[in-house]
């Protein structure tokens, strides 16, 4: 009875558990008036911008379309026709959700139809709200569920040349490139690992070569257009323009002990110890999986084998050196590292270890293995190996590129499930699920208490604010970047784009000098004064407006530095709220 006939008595209740979970996985987004994701009010700015310049000319005069220079299009192509009936930002906030849902449902086809138990996808729940999630980075996190579809499609040799199969690959490929290169990168792995080896045969190579080409012809078209992006983009400058200011390029390299002891903030970040207990669930499934699938993989005749224990003593030997070496693991994690605060911490570390061990053995039982031929061995393991490995061999930041290194683990955690793609877990991973499905919905639930908790006495008032500004004009935000007491990073860094989003013509701080925005700035009087790099950290009036004759309004943080109202005779008070000031330039009237 292969695995497909045993779930199907019980599928309908899988699918509504799985949809149940995946979608309460998205609900968080809309718990407060704004999501709070970091770079997300940008990528809303963006779709209204381009909307009002593809479609209209009322921004003709301040900015230009620069649609060839950036490789970031699958968000606003997508965007823009959805704000048409959504507005930005409820069509950004969709795309969000829509990627949080796809990426379990993504490795479930994935696994599906490279042979594997299609409930190993529920291991990417916990992992759904991470630090590149919360950072706003969009593009990564919807380029992910198209990759892992491509590569599922790709997956059945027998049919990757059909005419039909090859423009589906053709079109998913090149979606993924214009969402982001690293989804398009692990779909390149996917392929290159799932290709047949060669036979090692010199007179059979030149078949080999063009069987491969066939195979691989659908990558064509997103291959020319990375190479127009290469040509286009201001990013393969020795210099970047950042904030209008010319910088060398250059890599910036994470050090030894910071990429252990970072480990699992890459993964999961978010205020308290909530993340950590969930990472801790999450590690303990791993190991459960590695555990079942060694126990059911043909038992009968297993049971004389030597390796058999082999994934079981890997993850033991790993746990119990963790155990008793924890706090002595400064080589690791560095010599002014503190000892584990919580228990949580230290279970997460020890079970990601035994995972690594587990995994370790698993390996070795596979190469004891004489009846598997290769054609049968799992390939696609390579993915989240190789996306392992470049978390430690890539550099944090290059130029106005950041982060790289730290996108790495996440991705191969993601991918993780695909190591097992040819084993069966058995009835055992129905506990294993529900397990899982628990774990997610209570962080969901505290996640959702945290996001009105950060809209009630963070966010506060800025609509109200916002409202005061008359749409068409300019305007800057003053703020400290204090990070959230409730969710993750600086979630009000860039709230000015909000007023961009409103109608606004221009919002500082903006992504629009940066290489990766679909438009630019053009040169002349209508464009604001250029900023040094990372302005928005250290935002002042004096550097962004210095005669103070181009923003109309300026919106201030109440508490920091007030610097409009110590100039009475140019700015008006428009708006004054508990949490937000609003002033109004009044040097020269606003008809």
């Amino acid at each position: 009875m292969t695995l497909r006939d045993r779930l199907r008595g019980v599928s309908v209740g899988f699918e509504a558990a799985f949809a149940v979970v995946s979608l309460g996985l998205a609900t968080p987004l809309y718990a407060a008036a704004h999501a709070p994701l970091q770079d997300l009010p940008q990528h809303i700015a963006a779709v209204s911008v381009l909307r009002r310049l593809l479609f209209g000319s009322s921004l003709d005069a301040v900015f230009e379309v620069t649609l060839s220079r950036t490789q970031y299009l699958l968000v606003y192509a997508l965007g823009v026709p959805l704000s048409a009936l959504l507005g930005a930002e409820g069509a950004l906030r969709l795309l969000a959700a829509a990627s949080l849902v796809a990426i379990p449902y993504a490795l479930r086809f994935a696994l599906r139809r490279s042979g594997g138990d299609e409930r190993l996808a529920a291991l990417s729940w916990p992992l759904l709200w991470n630090p590149q999630f919360f950072l706003g980075f969009l593009n990564l996190l919807i380029g992910v569920p198209l990759a892992l579809v491509a590569i599922g499609l790709f997956a059945d040799p027998a049919r990757r040349t059909e005419p039909r199969r090859q423009v589906a690959l053709g079109a998913l490929s090149l979606a993924t490139f214009y969402a982001h290169l690293i989804p398009f990168g692990v779909l390149g792995l996917g392929v290159l690992t799932t290709l047949a080896p060669p036979s090692g045969r010199l007179r059979a190579l030149g078949a080999e070569l063009l069987g491969w080409l066939r195979q691989v012809v659908f990558l064509v078209p997103s291959l020319l257009a990375a190479a127009l992006w290469v040509v286009r983009s201001p990013a393969n400058d020795a210099t970047v323009l950042a904030g209008g200011v010319g910088t060398a390029a250059h890599p910036e390299w994470p050090s030894v002990p910071s990429l252990a002891r970072e480990l699992s903030n890459t993964l999961l970040d978010v205020p308290g110890d909530r993340d950590e207990r969930l990472l801790l669930g999450w590690g303990l499934a791993v190991l459960a999986a590695v555990a079942l699938s060694a126990k059911e993989r043909r038992p009968a005749e297993a049971a004389g084998s030597p390796t058999r224990w082999m994934p079981l003593v890997g993850a033991l030997l790993f746990a119990v050196a963790y155990a008793l070496r924890h706090r002595t693991f400064q080589a690791l994690w560095g010599p002014d590292a503190p000892p584990e605060a919580t228990w949580s911490e230290i279970g997460f570390r020890a079970a990601m270890l035994a995972a690594v061990g587990a995994f370790v053995g698993l390996a070795f039982d596979r190469s004891s293995d004489r009846e598997l031929t290769p054609g049968d061995r799992p390939s696609l393991a390579w993915v989240p190996a190789l996306c392992a490995a470049l978390y430690v061999v890539t550099p944090s930041s290059y130029g106005f590129v950041w982060p790289i290194h730290t996108r790495f683990p996440l991705v191969a955690a993601l991918l993780l499930p695909l190591w097992m793609p040819r084993l069966s877990l058995g009835r055992g991973a129905w506990l294993l699920v529900a397990a899982l499905g628990a774990a997610s919905l209570g962080f969901v639930v505290d996640l959702r208490a945290r996001v009105a908790q950060w809209q009630a006495s963070e966010l506060g008032d800025l609509d109200e604010a916002l409202a005061h500004a008359r749409p068409g004009r300019r305007l800057v935000a003053i703020l400290a970047p204090q990070s959230s007491a409730w969710v993750p990073n600086v979630p009000m860094l860039h709230v000015a784009a909000y007023y961009q989003a409103r109608g606004g013509a221009v919002a500082t701080f903006s992504f629009a000098d940066f290489p990766q925005s679909p438009f630019r700035y053009r040169e002349g009087p209508s464009r604001p004064p250029r900023l040094p790099p990372r302005w928005e950290w250290t935002a002042s009036l004096e550097v962004a407006d210095p005669d103070r004759s181009y923003y109309d309004y300026v919106l201030v943080r109440r508490g920091v530095s007030d610097s409009p109202a110590a100039e009475p005779t140019r700015y008006r008070l428009a708006f004054s709220g508990r949490d937000w000031l609003l002033y109004e330039r009044t040097r020269e009237v606003i008809p």
